[in-house]
């Protein structure tokens, strides 16, 4: 599934040059969320690690079901 069409582009925002990327379109449909996960775990394949660091909103939401 293309991901990049279910996110909702917001232009000049917080400021004017910045193109926000609004995920929750993704995050409020079950099933884009469940491919969104599979996606960001497919491409984690080849590398060794312990934890998983969730940085800012958006890194402790994807970070937890990884």
């Amino acid at each position: 599934m293309d991901l990049k069409s279910k996110i909702r582009v917001i232009e000049d925002f917080p400021k004017e040059g910045i193109s926000f990327k609004d995920i929750t379109t993704v995050l409020k449909d079950k099933e884009d969320f469940h491919d969104m996960i599979d996606q960001v775990v497919a491409n984690l394949e080849g590398y060794e690690f312990d934890y998983i660091v969730g940085v800012e909103a958006r890194g402790f939401i994807l970070g937890a079901p990884v």
